[in-house]
């Protein structure tokens, strides 16, 4: 079954193309939810669901036509691409979606593209300002993905002063008298050494994959919670990825598996379907909808 991530993607990889067709927020959630029914997908299906959607709601989007002729999907891969070379830096330490033309990090591609076309679809004119706020917000909820940080260890420079000849024999008398002894701190480190217990390759390479696999899992995550929106409401689609991360930044505190933490967004995401557009505000600000007391007479 292709998961609503893999879809996302798709969508994404589909609209990136040159012949692509422009689709509003509800086309796309239609087209998403259509690919999550498919036990397979690739991008040519993703085009026969879009020609679907077209023959069914053709004529119904004036502004989005009125839009196009405004600019371009070309005119707007261009503006992005010079954008992410030039000017992404300047925003945000995360790592850039593109370089080069090739795609660098998969989570802020997927986050970073599926916010520029929810703006596109809107009608808004993407440019400079637009882009910029778009990864400062992003990168505002920990939805971009960083470099690891690697933490530099401060070394004291020792100087070195070399020993007269008394202490230098006295050093050497000591130290052979050491070494000679019943309780030699040698004989102590050879034990040690000794009795480490000795891990098999297997174990090894089984450690290595799981860990690749709670990567590429937690990466699935992201982008899934990168990928929700609330239909109509630009608003509590931000509530509601606000509160998805929550719920992911709790499962890593809680030393959850990444397949325990894709669970419960999914679940959560489920959930939401059933939500009003207020509802994810009333999660995360409870006290803004307490009723207020009435006035004494």
């Amino acid at each position: 079954m292709t998961t609503k991530a893999e879809a996302v993607l798709l969508l994404d990889e589909y609209m990136r193309r040159d012949d692509a067709v422009d689709v509003d927020d509800k086309q796309q959630q239609r087209v998403i939810r259509k690919l999550s029914w498919l036990e397979k997908a690739d991008v040519n299906t993703v085009v026969q669901i879009v020609e679907e959607e077209n023959s069914m709601y053709r004529g119904n989007s004036p502004q989005q036509t009125q839009q196009s002729k405004k600019q371009s999907i070309d005119e707007v891969r261009q503006i992005i691409e010079y954008f992410v070379e030039k000017y992404w830096s300047t925003y945000t330490r995360a790592i850039p979606p593109t370089e080069n033309g090739m795609k660098k990090s998969n989570i802020n591609y997927v986050a970073f593209g599926t916010a520029v076309r929810n703006r596109f679809n809107e009608g808004k004119r993407i440019g400079h300002d637009i882009l910029a706020e778009i990864v400062l917000t992003l990168d505002q909820q920990k939805l971009l993905e960083h470099p690891p940080q690697v933490a530099v260890k401060e070394v004291e420079k020792e100087v070195h002063v070399p020993l007269t000849r008394r202490e230098e024999a006295k050093h050497n008398f000591n130290l052979d008298k050491l070494m000679n002894s019943s309780g030699s701190p040698i004989k102590g480190t050879s034990e040690q050494v000794a009795n480490k217990p000795f891990v098999p390759q297997a174990q090894l390479e089984a450690q290595a994959r799981h860990d690749l696999r709670e990567n590429e899992v937690m990466g699935d995550v992201r982008a899934l919670i990168a990928g929700h929106s609330h239909s109509g409401s630009h608003a509590a689609t931000r509530y509601e990825r606000e509160i998805l991360t929550n719920l992911m930044n709790t499962g890593i505190r809680q030393n959850l598996s990444a397949e325990k933490i894709l669970a419960n967004v999914k679940a959560k995401q489920d959930a939401m379907s059933k939500w009003g557009p207020q509802q994810a505000l009333k999660e995360l600000r409870p006290e803004l909808f307490t009723g207020q007391p009435k006035a004494a007479y």
